[in-house]
């Protein structure tokens, strides 16, 4: 586990660095499933981006991408700060359109 110089995740999370975040378990924990329902109380399930109301489906995002290597550091994980409600929409958006920007560059 990486040394935090503020709050530390408390989760152990299996990364397997072939597949993605998701594949750790980090998204099922208690700790996440807390911040995230925090977040969508927050943001009032509006979208931050488009600023509609949210009815169907949500991402409680992470506005500094959540990484193996991020997924200990706390104001990268869990820090209200930097998660943001978006619709899948947005979400989308946001996620896919910097992966094709990404290639097109190549």
């Amino acid at each position: 586990m990486k040394a935090q110089t503020k709050k530390q995740a408390t989760n152990d999370y299996i990364v397997d660095p072939h597949k993605g975040v998701r594949d750790t378990g980090f998204y099922s924990t208690k700790q996440w499933k807390t911040v995230r329902d925090e977040i969508k109380l927050r943001d009032k399930m509006t979208c931050t981006m488009c600023h509609r109301p949210i009815t169907g489906r949500y991402i409680v995002d992470h506005i500094k991408e959540l990484t193996h290597e991020t997924l200990y550091d706390y104001d990268v994980a869990y820090n209200p700060e930097n998660l943001q409600l978006l619709c899948i929409e947005c979400h989308n958006y946001k996620t896919f359109s910097k992966r094709e920007n990404a290639k097109s560059r190549w």
